[in-house]
């Protein structure tokens, strides 16, 4: 069996579906890829058990000529591939995939989306809505299989009655939770040692790459509304550092520049789950946040904006504090609750277990043995 997985960069393979893969290797499947490298960026990532890695020139904007190039090439690739599954990722390389594939459907190929986190949503703008969603809607018939990966994507897609072969919703991508058992007193102290950071410093966590989209300002200003009550907080923030500069000069304009430590595309994201003591995501929107997961796993504390994908973890582990979007005092409040509170560890990880990588390869197994005999 033949399987072509696309995403619009090659780290999103690397970071979210490796798993999976290695399974199907296990199982004698050929697993073929399609994406614009972009290994430069990320560093790390292995992707050896992939059998063919073709070079496609996606652009994330659908106004990028360069996506012409992009189509072309993918579906050279598709045609010449005589695969029996072709699974795509991310709304580019979902959206030109779908077109492409339209001939492999016909010669029995089923295509298999997963949805990462519909860019139309609860509280997305009209732009959004506008530009997205007749895209989605249209496509959906050249989809065998939509993935949704929270609730409020699935129930959007059924309610609005999208006309593909089968809506199903699964739990993420999959969580080794084995790399990330709960985190002991004397690890923590350990980590912070190794780190170069005090007992009483009181540290939140947010891995996510700088982004617009992940929404750091808002933690900016909840910090500086309390930087004079919590004197010894910091703020780790592990990740791409693509507006690395902007997000400087806002901390030193709020005099909070000491406690934000913008600390790069980091690897060992396990040892600053141990050494933090709780950790916080402000984004605007997710899918199903694998920082939350692993957070949760940790038996962290977990202070988060009340949105798509994070709601989902923050409600299913039972530990944290949910707060509306952009409500900066709300933030600070649940910053400073935390602070006096001490975040004690929540040892009840099992309830997070329906985000184990073991869960969702089962699954995903389950969904493509379906597809292949529908």
């Amino acid at each position: 069996m033949k399987v072509l997985f696309v995403a619009t960069v090659r780290s999103h393979i690397g970071q979210f579906h490796m798993p999976f893969i290695h399974a199907l290797k296990e199982q004698g499947w050929q697993v073929d890829v399609a994406c614009k490298d972009n290994s430069a960026d990320k560093k790390g990532l292995d992707l050896s058990a992939v059998d063919n890695m073709y070079e496609v020139p996606f652009e994330r904007s659908p106004f990028k000529k360069q996506n012409i190039a992009a189509y072309k090439a993918l579906k050279k690739v598709i045609d010449n591939g005589n695969y029996d599954i072709i699974h795509c990722h991310t709304p580019m390389g979902a959206t030109l995939t779908r077109l492409a594939a339209k001939s492999a459907r016909k010669k029995g190929a089923k295509v298999i989306y997963t949805v990462h986190g519909f860019h139309f949503y609860n509280g997305a703008s009209k732009k959004n809505w506008l530009m997205f969603y007749p895209v989605e809607k249209m496509l959906a018939r050249d989809t065998d299989v939509l993935i949704t990966i929270n609730k409020e994507d699935y129930d959007l897609a059924t309610s609005k009655k999208f006309n593909v072969g089968e809506i199903v919703e699964v739990n993420g991508v999959g969580v080794d939770l084995s790399k990330f058992s709960l985190a002991t007193d004397e690890q923590k102290a350990e980590m912070r040692k190794e780190l170069g950071y005090k007992p009483e410093d009181f540290i939140m966590l947010y891995a996510a790459d700088l982004s617009v989209r992940k929404n750091q300002p808002m933690i900016f200003n909840a910090i500086a509304k309390i930087k004079d009550k919590v004197p010894n907080l910091k703020l780790w923030l592990p990740g791409q550092p693509i507006l690395k500069a902007e997000y400087e000069q806002q901390c030193k304009e709020l005099g909070i520049y000491d406690k934000v430590e913008i600390m790069g595309y980091r690897r060992d994201i396990e040892k600053l789950l141990a050494a933090c003591d709780c950790v916080i995501s402000s984004s605007r929107q997710e899918g199903l946040p694998i920082n939350l997961i692993e957070a949760s796993a940790r038996g962290k504390y977990i202070i988060s904006t009340d949105v798509r994908g994070n709601a989902d973890v923050v409600t299913q582990s039972g530990y944290g504090e949910l707060v509306k979007l952009n409500d900066y005092d709300a933030m600070a409040d649940a910053i400073l609750k935390a602070y006096k509170n001490g975040c004690p560890t929540n040892s009840n990880v099992d309830a997070i277990n329906v985000y184990d990588e073991k869960e969702i390869v089962k699954k995903m197994f389950e969904v493509y043995n379906k597809a292949l005999n529908s």
